[in-house]
């Protein structure tokens, strides 16, 4: 028997042998699998998050060479001013410019300008003496003819001490000929700090290069020990900056050679690319943990299952207990890890998310029953304050207060909602802060949300609307030296014959005298209304709330600033707007600014019309959905197909830089949405066709425009 029973015994240890090498072989290449799909899905949503911060970069950077376009074109304005004998309005524009370097607004640290030679002939810095010929780097460009901006190396002052980075630009003459060059000074470590503030990843470095040398302008990270080296012209993003944009892809750092996710957008307008790069040795952490965590759970299975096979008397029952505790520890420690990356990427987002449910009534719209953990970077305070309903009202403004009742109302309506409010901080100061709340579902109470700071973008804004202002004002100027002339013509004729009447006839004359008088004083009167109300438009106060203002006072005001520049180019003015108009919810000074641009506009595109042709303007409205829409049409015979998509673009003019600065449309465009409208261009059957959509105010309707 006992040969017999070693017969038996054999293939049972080969079949347990066959199934053990078969279970090792399977389960092994099953967690290679695996770990190559949570690699993969790593990867994409690294570079997810590279693109998403990359974009966001990108917004942030074009505010900041927001500002420096803004400089250079006040520079070519100015330009114009004093190639015009307007030296008042060019002085003007230099004390703007000097109090902005004072500032260090938006991180410039200096302007200037050469003639055509080359020499110095203006700066922001006092006490600045003539430099002759082109001697810096920053004027190469302009003075080599290249076509665009020209960007510099950064550089360390020999006086400040200071980083420096030059934008330059030509300025052109009369002509559209070569003038000189407008230099801005702006400062690498600001905009490096910039950077950092956007790529808060721990993994994360962001740089700015130039093209097409790869010459290194900022960086998130070691911004002044890496600023100055030598250009990395091979560098893939600048090798592919004029391509499509792509995708996060992996590849190799080429200044230390450590693998990274690699992500990169060429600046629009500028020869300079922006690049975002995270260590893959940081972002893979969790993933090298998950797969310490896994092969350690197939290694124990691994001997479970050998232990099974060994102790062939055990249950099969405890088996697959024991298999089932090991998945549940493996599932675990996969969740706390997916975890894990969901915090990271809530962390290093540019914007706090929130979620809810609509409140019943009362001031608060929405009680916050959970915050992202980046709440206290984007509001100052911990999330506990954002949550706590009364401490939140606290740090909102009284127009913020006041708005939240139609940010509730909209919600409700409409299922979305923004809403824009000044929010303190804790040193005291104010920030601007964006708020966006969607309804998960229609009808359900629970709601989504994000905060995003927009104080910077509010500045620029206001910046630019100032600056295209200051341009309108001067260039109004002796439109309104002729509102100002008739009246006072009036006076001094009215003010002699007061006095002739007084000595020809004695006292017999003073009744004449009086009424002459009389004249006087309502002739100094319009004199005083045309002035003040120049210098309300000239210095609005941008915190103006949005409120009901009717319609005819707004294009009363407008036309009063650009009545002598209609009349003069011969411009008809079709006022059709119906009697009891509504009111609409606006700021009265920026709705105005938005009527006098189009009217500019609409004065320079009917100029170009042959002599003889008819040059109209009509305005008409009409109240459709809850708004009220007007409709500016001019006879100039319409925008070019090709460039209606791109008219309120920043700095897009078909005028000429020495005529226009091309951001009046794009202010238009950005007030009008700041008022909760739109603003929409197309070509209608004589010219170019504006409809502007106001919401409706909350007053009686108004009376009949003028």
């Amino acid at each position: 028997m006992k040969p017999e029973a070693g017969l038996l015994g054999r293939p049972a240890r080969l079949a347990a042998a066959g199934f053990w090498l078969v279970a090792l072989a399977g389960g092994g290449a099953g967690v290679m699998s695996f770990l190559r799909h949570e690699e993969a899905e790593l990867s994409r949503e690294v570079a997810a998050r590279c693109v998403t911060t990359v974009d966001a970069l990108n917004q942030t950077l074009f505010r900041t060479l927001e500002g420096v376009g803004h400089v250079q074109t006040l520079l070519q304005s100015r330009e114009r001013l004093l190639r015009e004998g307007r030296t008042d309005a060019a002085r003007a524009i230099d004390d703007h410019l000097a109090d902005l370097t004072a500032r260090w607004a938006f991180g410039i640290l200096g302007v200037a300008t050469t003639d055509a030679t080359g020499a110095l002939s203006s700066s922001s810095i006092p006490g600045w003496a003539p430099v002759a010929g082109p001697a810096h780097e920053e004027v190469r460009g302009p003075f080599a003819r290249e076509p665009g901006a020209f960007v510099s190396e950064p550089g360390v002052n020999r006086v400040s001490g200071r980083w420096g980075l030059e934008f330059s630009q030509p300025l052109q003459d009369g002509g559209g000929g070569f003038a000189g060059a407008s230099i801005v000074s702006l400062d690498p470590l600001l905009v490096s700090r910039r950077l950092a503030e956007v790529a808060t990843a721990e993994a994360a470095t962001a740089a700015v290069m130039r093209l097409p040398d790869g010459a290194l302008l900022a960086r998130s990270r070691d911004a002044e020990a890496q600023l100055g080296r030598a250009p990395l012209g091979t560098h893939p993003a600048v090798a592919g900056a004029h391509e499509p944009p792509r995708p996060g892809f992996r590849t190799v750092s080429t200044v230390d050679g450590r693998p990274i996710i690699m992500c990169f957008r060429q600046v629009p307008g500028w020869p300079m690319v922006l690049v975002l790069a995270e260590d893959w040795a940081v972002v893979s952490q969790p993933f090298l943990a998950l797969q310490r965590a896994a092969w350690c759970s197939f290694a124990a299975i691994m001997l479970l299952l050998l232990g099974g096979l060994l102790a062939s008397l055990r249950a099969a029952g405890l088996r697959a207990a024991r298999r089932q505790l090991a998945d549940a520890q493996s599932e675990g420690a996969a969740r706390a890890a997916a975890w894990a990356r969901m915090e990271q990427l809530l962390l290093a987002a540019p914007v706090a998310i929130y979620a809810g449910r609509l409140s019943d009534a009362g001031p608060t719209p929405i009680e916050a029953a959970f915050a992202s953990p980046n709440v206290k970077r984007v509001t100052g305070w911990e999330a506990e304050v954002f949550l706590d309903a009364d401490q939140a009202r606290l740090r909102m403004d009284d127009a913020a207060l006041g708005a939240r009742a139609e940010f509730r109302r909209r919600l409700l309506a409409e299922g979305r909602a923004v809403l824009e409010f000044r929010w303190r901080w804790p040193d005291g100061s104010w920030r601007w802060l964006r708020e966006e709340a969607r309804r998960v579902s229609p009808g359900g109470p629970e709601v989504v949300g994000y905060l995003l700071d927009v104080t910077e973008q509010r500045e620029a804004a206001a910046w630019a609307a100032a600056s295209a202002r200051l341009n309108m004002l001067g260039e109004l100027a002796a439109n309104m030296a002729h509102e100002l002339n008739q009246p006072l013509a009036v006076i001094s004729l009215a003010a002699e014959n007061a006095a002739a009447a007084l000595q020809d006839d004695g006292l017999a004359g003073i009744p004449d005298a009086l009424e002459t008088l009389d004249l006087v004083a309502q002739q100094a009167a319009r004199c005083k209304g045309v002035v003040q109300h120049l210098r309300l438009f000239s210095s609005p106060d941008q915190r103006q709330a949005v409120a009901p203002v009717e319609l005819g006072q707004v294009l009363q005001g407008a036309m009063l600033l650009v009545r002598g520049a209609l009349r003069d180019a011969g411009i008809t003015l079709h006022n059709a707007l119906p009697a009891g108009l509504s009111a609409i919810r606006a700021n009265a000074v920026g709705a105005e600014q938005v009527f006098v641009n189009l009217f500019l506009n609409a004065r320079d595109a009917l100029a170009r019309l042959p002599a003889g042709a008819p040059r109209q303007i009509r305005i008409t409205a009409a109240q459709e959905e809850g708004m009220l829409r007007i409709r500016f049409a001019d006879s100039g015979g319409g925008i070019p197909p090709e460039l209606l998509g791109r008219v309120f673009e920043p700095f897009f003019t078909t005028k000429g830089s020495d005529k226009g600065t091309g951001l009046g449309l794009a202010i238009c465009q950005s007030a009008m949405r700041g008022f909760g409208g739109d603003i929409g261009v197309r070509n209608g059957p004589d010219g170019a066709e504006f409809t502007l959509d106001f919401p409706l105010g909350e007053t009686a309707p108004a009376a009949a425009a003028p």
